[in-house]
């Protein structure tokens, strides 16, 4: 199966792409039978989050790194 984003659920639900990422954000605005239909779908197609799209949007990636002066003992 290709890689499901935002944008293909929501062309195959009929519905835009703000409203598929406010059901899977659970946002009361969007009607609960309308969430559970996107959830559903979502589910059953294996649609996940585009990790790298998050971090650019909210400009944080939420990891942390640090450097060692050396590996060997």
């Amino acid at each position: 199966m290709s890689k499901q984003t935002l944008h293909t659920v929501a062309a195959a639900l009929g519905v835009s792409h703000v409203t598929v990422s406010l059901a899977l954000s659970g946002s009361p605005r969007i009607a609960a039978a309308t969430r559970q239909r996107i959830r559903d779908y979502a589910a059953s197609v294996g649609y996940r989050p585009n990790r790298a799209a998050q971090a650019l949007k909210r400009r944080s990636t939420r990891t942390l790194g640090f450097v060692l002066p050396s590996v060997a003992p």
